[in-house]
């Protein structure tokens, strides 16, 4: 991109020009996140490594945007994965739990797996987008 300018708006067409290219930026980012809990939402409601009797629990998985003032500060948006009806089972599933006959319950590590995969993919989605821009 060429910008003619006297020296004087030179300070201010650099200021437009960053303006421009942060937001976007923030476009780009906010995309890829909210796909990318869209999808990570998705690989929970299959299910993953944990195998489920009766699919109550893994049906249940959403993703929704957050609203906060942090996300109004910044101008990008914060997505939250979870589980609608059994947010209360998540952790002792993912963690095991101690049983009602005095012993342990296996953990099913379902979530740490979905949410490193969803980072990798997050990273991938942005740098994808702010080439594709290019």
């Amino acid at each position: 991109m060429i910008v003619k300018a006297n020296t004087g708006d030179l300070s201010e067409e650099i200021s437009k020009l960053l303006e421009e290219g942060g937001k976007e930026i923030k476009e780009a980012v906010n995309e890829a996140i909210g796909e990318t809990a869209s999808e990570g939402a998705e690989g929970l409601r299959r299910g993953g490594p944990y195998a489920e009797r009766t699919g109550k629990y893994t049906k249940d998985w959403n993703s929704k945007k957050q609203e906060s003032t942090i996300t109004a500060a910044t101008g990008t948006d914060e997505y939250t994965v979870y589980n609608k009806k059994h947010y209360q089972l998540t952790h002792l599933l993912e963690k095991g739990h101690q049983s009602r006959n005095g012993g342990r319950v296996q953990p099913f590590e379902h979530i740490e797996p979905e949410e490193k995969n969803m980072e990798i993919s997050v990273i991938e989605k942005i740098t994808q987008k702010l080439r594709s821009e290019e």
